[in-house]
């Protein structure tokens, strides 16, 4: 099965992750590292354990579909 080395179509970080945490950090400003890691991993624990099963079976999608377009860019 062909899979490219990188592709940001599978990387649950990109697709997933980030456009809630960026919604959740929108408009804070942070004086330190220590904030902006204390910030994501309390919105982390927030989430409830079917967000990041949600995530995983959307990435099974993506995988799928990424597949059968042999590593074309997927939406």
């Amino acid at each position: 099965m062909y899979h490219p080395a990188y592709s940001s179509d599978l990387a649950p970080s990109d697709y997933y992750l980030f456009p809630g945490l960026k919604k959740q950090l929108k408009g804070h400003h942070f004086l330190s590292d220590v904030e902006v890691i204390a910030a994501v991993e309390t919105w982390l624990d927030r989430q409830p354990s079917e967000f990041f099963l949600s995530g995983l079976q959307k990435l099974e999608q993506q995988a799928k579909k990424c597949t059968e377009l042999c590593g074309e860019y997927v939406e």
